[in-house]
């Protein structure tokens, strides 16, 4: 096996910093100069590196659900407009700031993700074909399944 170069001070740092930042796996490999295959032997080796990539990417993925999850239910938020005014002078000035209540519908997409990845036993597409019936079908002439098909 090669011999590793990894830094016991800095890669733990680094890596945790880069993944707290939304850097995918491959990025932090790249940006720590190493390859993808030693950036998962370190992972595998190393459990500080590991505990450290973990760390800095906890925050992240929790910040991405949260608003995973408010998109799968809808949401409101205000909106400021400012109103403007041209004085006298012919300069425009803000004149009044008026606040707008928006809302954005729950978006079908997101609730599908949520609940195929969340409740996968009862939300995961299935398309479940016994061998039996496969093979039953198999088994017919092309005449039996005409008549099948047809009602007969």
């Amino acid at each position: 096996m090669a011999k590793l170069k990894y830094d016991e001070d800095t890669f733990p740092l680094l890596a945790e910093g880069y993944a707290r930042n939304g850097l995918s796996d491959v990025q932090i490999a790249a940006n720590l100069r190493i390859s993808k295959f030693t950036f998962y032997e370190y992972v595998k080796r190393f459990p500080n590196f590991s505990n450290a990539l973990k760390r800095g990417k906890s925050p992240v993925d929790n910040e991405v659900e949260n608003a995973l999850l408010k998109r799968a239910k809808g949401f409101e938020y205000e909106e400021k407009h400012t109103e403007v005014e041209i004085g006298a002078d012919g300069v425009p000035r803000p004149a009044k700031i008026k606040t707008v209540k928006r809302y954005v519908a729950p978006d079908t997409g997101a609730i599908a993700f949520w609940l195929k990845n969340r409740r996968p036993e009862d939300w995961r597409e299935r398309q479940e074909i016994t061998a039996k019936i496969v093979s039953e079908f198999e088994s017919k002439t092309d005449a039996e399944l005409e008549q099948l098909a047809n009602g007969e």
